[in-house]
């Protein structure tokens, strides 16, 4: 049975109420993301600049002798995984999710401990019995430094009183404003390799620029003692700059592919119910005129 115009009418408005609601989100998605990705590109250039500077003091011996540097034996390893405090922002954490997920389960031999930063990564791992050390919840949406040092300095020290073997981080690696790739990475044991891997944009404005020898006082080891523990806060707080903005993205996209299904549907649900109204006035016509032919 067709529906009524009175129903079709009350669907509309329940629709475009839902439209509005989409539309103010994803405003309210684009104003933070332009905040999270203002503090993105700032850190940036410290982030390498100091990835720049370990490097080269990691050539010395003495250096790479680090203990964290060292490879560890053991079989408990800790996942760092990123993810986001509300929903309604499309895959964003349910592809970081399954990325951590096949990680884990490409090294089954691996006591694979969570450390949740994040609330519904927390809550879907909780729900499978995963064992779960540490969660960050009440994320603000944007990149805070206290928290980042806080984060770096504990999984310091658990890497450190040998309670985990190695340390990974599980997040969503900012591309651009419409791609963001999930991605998992060494935090801890640290490799020189990796240090002097830096982003290409950097490698090409640096390929004909001629090396720096820095003086170091009051020596290159205690300068590379001191720097350590910032570079690792600095890598966190980066992690956190880019899921920030990659969720901020991905809800944003999110709320503007629902307002645009809401005025389609609200299209589609008016040409319905301005048919319903013709076909309606057409029978009363109908009724009206067969009356008067009776009378």
């Amino acid at each position: 049975m067709p529906e009524s115009p009175k129903a079709l009418r009350s669907r509309i408005r329940s629709i475009n109420s839902t439209r509005k609601i989409t539309r103010a989100m994803e405003m309210v998605a684009a104003a933070k993301l332009r905040r999270s990705q203002e503090a993105m590109t700032a850190a940036r250039p410290f982030a390498l600049k100091l990835q720049e500077l370990l490097a080269q003091l990691a050539g010395s011996a003495s250096v790479e002798s680090h203990p964290l540097f060292q490879q560890r034996e053991g079989d408990t390893s800790i996942m760092v995984l990123f993810t986001s405090e509300r929903g309604l922002c499309g895959g964003f954490n349910s592809n970081i999710i399954r990325l951590a997920e096949n990680h884990m389960k490409r090294h089954p031999d691996t006591d694979w401990q969570l450390y949740c930063v994040g609330k519904k990564g927390q809550e879907h791992f909780q729900r499978r019995g995963h064992s779960i050390i540490e969660s960050k919840l009440g994320l603000s949406g944007n990149p805070d430094n206290e928290l980042a040092r806080e984060i770096a300095n504990d999984l310091l020290g658990r890497f450190e009183s040998g309670e985990a073997a190695s340390v990974h981080l599980a997040y969503p690696a900012f591309v651009s404003l419409a791609v963001n790739r999930p991605t998992v990475s060494q935090f801890l044991h640290l490799d020189r390799d990796a240090l002097l891997t830096t982003a290409p944009a950097e490698a090409a404005e640096d390929e004909n620029a001629q090396a720096i020898d820095y003086i170091l006082e009051p020596s290159p080891e205690r300068v590379f003692e001191a720097l350590l523990p910032r570079y690792l806060t600095s890598k966190i707080f980066i992690t956190m700059a880019e899921v920030f903005t990659s969720e901020h993205s991905a809800r944003m996209i999110a709320m503007n592919n629902a307002t645009k299904s809401c005025e389609d549907l609200s299209d589609e649900l008016t040409l319905k119910m301005n048919k319903a109204r013709q076909t309606q006035i057409t029978s009363e016509l109908i009724e009206i005129i067969s009356g008067a032919q009776a009378v």
